[in-house]
């Protein structure tokens, strides 16, 4: 139990380094780059919106996905189903979606760079919050993709289920290299 509080907190820790980060970024590198800049309110305003709403729905989809993937491998576990569990423990979120799910989070916190607000208090906490919550959603939704090991884990599974589901994915990656050759 301990070290799901860890794993949650290591998570908090370094959302909220991000959101530090995202606030220096923005006061030495991008607001020097903006200095010279005219206003584009409507512009900007509508970028980052529509990137920030688009987010909101990857993010919802991909969250309520790996959850339920998760729930799938916690009840295989519950109800003492191996074939489930071997079936469903494996399943991850696709690379390209991933790769696509970071581009749209860098985008985001990007597009809100390009706000030029008088206010560095009010720039300093939305660049904070924009940080903390797009690389904070991103490190939850990694580890509940990963219902094995991650901080919020599936716990109970049975050594022989985890050794078995290992040599299913070395059986797996053989294949996968002798089909290549």
């Amino acid at each position: 139990m301990q070290e799901k509080w860890q794993g949650l907190l290591l998570m908090l820790c370094i959302g909220l380094a991000a959101g530090i980060l995202n606030v220096v970024f923005f006061l030495f590198i991008m607001t020097p780059l903006l200095k010279d800049v005219k206003a584009e309110e409507v512009a900007v305003s509508t970028y980052s919106i529509n990137l920030f709403v688009g987010w909101v729905f990857f993010s919802a989809w991909f969250l309520a996905r790996a959850d339920d993937e998760m729930k799938k491998v916690e009840e295989a576990v519950h109800k003492k189903d191996r074939a489930t569990f071997l079936i469903e423990a494996p399943k991850i979120i696709a690379l390209s979606i991933r790769v696509l799910y970071l581009i749209i989070c860098v985008l985001v916190i990007l597009s809100f760079h390009l706000f030029q607000i008088g206010s560095l208090l009010i720039s300093a906490e939305i660049q904070f919050g924009i940080g903390f919550l797009i690389v904070t959603t991103a490190l939850f939704l990694w580890d509940l993709d990963n219902p094995l090991t991650g901080a919020i884990a599936v716990h109970g599974i049975p050594k022989e289920w985890l050794e078995e589901l290992q040599q299913q994915e070395k059986a797996a990656k053989t294949q996968h290299v002798e089909s290549i050759k």
